[in-house]
């Protein structure tokens, strides 16, 4: 939507913006996991093992954001340049790019040697794709309110 309204260079801006965000709050958790647990508190050790098992997975899901979110933005504002009247081709062609980039990179990234990824990779693209679809209707909804 950004991209849309105002354009790929504050679509960029904006993906910086919530990377940093999502870097602070890995840094405020890790912050948090370094304080002593509250002596109430009875799963400090399950805290604790499933904080480490989320280090890959959001590594993994930096990578992707980082590399995806700008892909789109490239994706999205060239077709708007060759397709400036056909939203839903734009928006639709953008996400499935996108959204099908980034499962591949995700799973390989985060899951690589763990487990057989194929199926996981199959099954992300169907399902983001499918909701990728499925929200199109509100990305038009939504243009029609912020271009007002």
């Amino acid at each position: 939507m950004i991209n849309e309204v105002y354009g790929r260079e504050k679509t960029h801006l904006a993906i910086g913006i919530a990377f940093i965000t999502q870097v602070l709050l890995v840094l405020f958790i890790l912050l948090v996991k370094k304080l002593p647990p509250a002596p109430f508190f009875k799963y400090e050790e399950a805290w604790q093992d499933i904080f480490q098992m989320g280090l890959r997975i959001t590594f993994a899901s930096w990578v992707s954001f980082l590399i995806c979110q700008n892909v789109d933005a490239y994706v999205f504002s060239t077709l708007k340049k060759r397709f400036e009247s056909k939203i839903i081709l734009r928006s639709v062609t953008s996400d499935v790019v996108d959204l099908t980039l980034d499962s591949i990179i995700f799973i390989i990234v985060a899951f690589y040697g763990r487990m057989p990824l194929s199926m996981l990779i199959i099954g992300q693209i169907v399902t983001k794709n499918l909701i990728g679809i499925i929200d199109t209707p509100w990305f038009l909804w939504y243009k029609r309110i912020i271009t007002r």
